[in-house]
């Protein structure tokens, strides 16, 4: 099966009414669901599909170097900070990549093979690396996506991640072809899945569900989203740009308000981003393109 061609990810500023925030009359009101589990301070990883070099960096070498590489990162940030505290080095896999063809369900993604998905996280865990298991939707609902991810977080290192951008389900066009989009509701029954889950399941950590974003349509209905115990929503910047755009962008989504809310994350591209921002601009440290990160993202990728 041919890997589609996908249009290009390009940053375009959100209109202040549109932005995403958790509705106020939710009935979960503890505060540490406005920031990463206990067990993270911040996290940089590297987003990709294994053995797929053109899809990020998390795929163009071996395992045992890309775990090397994500350390490496995360030593960069513990440096920027200058504060003693600890980053930890994570992973964001493409675990179903949308695809041009429908394939023979029809859904428009190619799952990854389950042994090299468990080869990552058991590498991933025994070395501190956080693993994001990402899906891209296709003609898939978020919570038929995520279902059969749930087992994954009986491992302690393990988190998922959503890109709506492929989302097409309810869309006469294959993935690529429109921007897609996912709504409140649909993060709210993704959110209830993981609870539930690790409830049953005695699991002791809370999880992350990074929704991947980067325009204002991507999520619809926001008024909707709300608060779910044991789970931690971040919001993901995900465009590439100039540093003055990505810096606006962000600033635009992570106002004082909303930053109190939702988790703040940024991607920075190896490639598209020209110049590249360094590690104290994406942590708003020191100003880029004269323009400064206002709230510290505490989830940043690298692709």
């Amino acid at each position: 099966m041919k890997i589609a061609q996908f249009t290009r990810k390009a940053l375009i500023p959100f209109l202040m009414g549109g932005m995403l925030y958790a509705a106020p009359h939710v009935s979960w009101t503890d505060q540490s669901l406005r920031e990463l589990p206990s067990d993270y301070n911040m996290i940089v990883a590297l987003y990709g599909r294994p053995h797929v070099k053109a899809l990020g960096t998390l795929g163009k070498q071996p395992l045992a170097e890309t775990i090397q590489k994500a350390k490496t990162k995360a030593k960069l940030y513990e440096k920027a900070l200058g504060n003693g505290e600890h980053v930890t080095p994570g992973f964001d896999l493409i675990y179903e990549m949308a695809t041009a063809s429908p394939g023979k369900n029809g859904k428009y993604v190619i799952t990854l093979n389950e042994k090299v998905l468990l080869g990552y996280i058991t590498a991933a865990q025994k070395n501190g690396v956080v693993v994001f298991i990402d899906v891209q939707l296709g003609k898939k609902s978020p919570a038929e996506a995520v279902k059969p991810l749930l087992k994954y977080l009986k491992y302690d290192n393990v988190h998922i991640a959503i890109d709506p951008e492929f989302s097409v389900d309810n869309l006469m066009v294959r993935p690529g072809k429109k921007i897609g989009s996912i709504t409140g509701p649909q993060i709210n029954e993704v959110q209830h899945m993981m609870r539930d889950y690790i409830k049953a399941n005695g699991i002791k950590e809370d999880k992350i569900l990074l929704i991947h974003m980067f325009t204002g349509n991507m999520v619809t209905d926001k008024t909707s989203v709300k608060y779910t115990d044991r789970v931690h929503l971040v919001m993901h910047l995900d465009g590439h740009g100039s540093p003055a755009l990505k810096i606006k962008t962000y600033n635009g989504l992570y106002n004082d308000t909303r930053a109190s809310k939702i988790v703040g994350g940024f991607k920075v591209f190896y490639k598209q981003d020209k110049p590249r921002m360094t590690p104290r601009q994406v942590l708003g440290l020191e100003p880029a393109s004269n323009k400064r990160v206002k709230d510290m993202p505490k989830i940043i990728t690298y692709q």
